[in-house]
């Protein structure tokens, strides 16, 4: 028994022609769409980067001027403990002065690290946004720290002219100190972090002007 395949109405080769036709046309589509997808991702990675780094701007503009007040906030400490030390036993601080810290702005990476975006930034600049935020993450950890030692703080010289809360200064004072050094520590690796994405300060971060020389006036009984 033998088979006969239909052949073509108009031939062989002119059905492969039409065959060809066909595929170059449907891998010109496929080729095009790979390029639409490409600028699509492109577009969407710059905008992105650009959110990033507005939000960067402002946290490095926030951190400089917590950082500028770090000599003045130490010299606010030791003075604090020279009048613990020498004020009379009647005498308390009924409104301390205290550090204005700025805290910072996360929500941009936490909608960047779950979106299908992220997937198209290279592994290296990935990792540098990631150990940025964590950085930033941490330096707000130490400031809610640090804010509350100065609320215990305040509320002791509140109430000074109790003896308990008068021997109570000195380990407040050592507390609040050590959650400055770490704060400061951490924000100084922050710094590099940021000069190495290369994020400039914004000083839109900062809407309300901070004299960060405050803490450095004597102490106010």
């Amino acid at each position: 028994m033998h088979f006969h395949l239909p052949k073509p109405l108009h031939g062989w080769r002119a059905f492969a022609g039409e065959v060809g036709i066909i595929v170059i046309g449907v891998l010109i589509a496929l080729a095009a769409e790979q390029v639409v997808e490409s600028i699509h991702w492109r577009e969407s990675v710059s905008q992105m980067r650009q959110a990033m780094h507005s939000e960067l701007g402002i946290d490095r503009e926030r951190l400089e001027v917590n950082l500028a007040q770090d000599s003045c906030i130490n010299a606010r400490l030791d003075a604090i403990l020279r009048w613990a030390s020498t004020a009379p036993a009647s005498a308390r601080i009924s409104n301390a002065d205290r550090p204005v810290l700025w805290n910072y702005h996360m929500s941009t990476w936490d909608i960047t690290k779950t979106s299908p975006t992220a997937g198209h930034l290279p592994l290296n600049e990935q990792l540098k946004y990631a150990e940025t935020y964590d950085a930033i993450a941490n330096e707000q950890r130490y400031l809610f720290d640090e804010q509350g030692s100065w609320t215990d703080l305040a509320a002791t010289l509140a109430s000074a002219d109790q003896p308990e809360d008068r021997a109570r200064i000195e380990r407040e004072v050592a507390s609040a100190r050590l959650h400055l050094a770490g704060r400061e520590a951490n924000g100084r690796s922050l710094l590099v972090r940021l000069d190495d994405l290369g994020v400039k300060a914004d000083a839109a971060g900062v809407p309300v002007r901070v004299d960060v020389h405050r803490l450095c006036r004597p102490l106010e009984g």
